[in-house]
């Protein structure tokens, strides 16, 4: 599944820069006004690779903090896991009686 994922990542990378080429010309250039700097005459399809790499960029970013805030959400219910299947095991390894006597203690507290 993720070999298919990857190829059509790439066709789809491959169609954006090859739209970006057919449609950027030598006279396709505009002027960029940043608040610390002025560029004039930058071609479009400089603009354009910078806007997917920065989008690319910003969504790697979320997908790592995504992904350590689930493996943190996993590591932690493994945990759990662990300690509520030790508490079963110790529940099994009780002996018949020592089991009869608490349930007789539970009923009683329960009246």
């Amino acid at each position: 599944m993720w070999v298919l994922r990857s190829i059509l990542v790439l066709i789809i990378i491959a169609v954006i820069v090859g739209f970006a080429l057919y449609n950027s010309g030598p006279d396709q250039s505009v002027d960029i006004d940043l608040i610390w700097a002025q560029r004039y005459d930058v071609p479009v399809i400089t603009i354009v690779f910078w806007a997917f790499v920065i989008g690319a960029l910003v969504s790697w970013l979320l997908f790592i903090s995504v992904y350590l805030k689930q493996s943190n959400q996993i590591r932690e219910a493994n945990r759990a896991v662990k300690g509520l299947q030790t508490e079963v095991t110790a529940l099994r390894n009780r002996p018949i009686e020592e089991s009869k006597d608490l349930l007789k203690n539970k009923t009683d507290l329960r009246e």
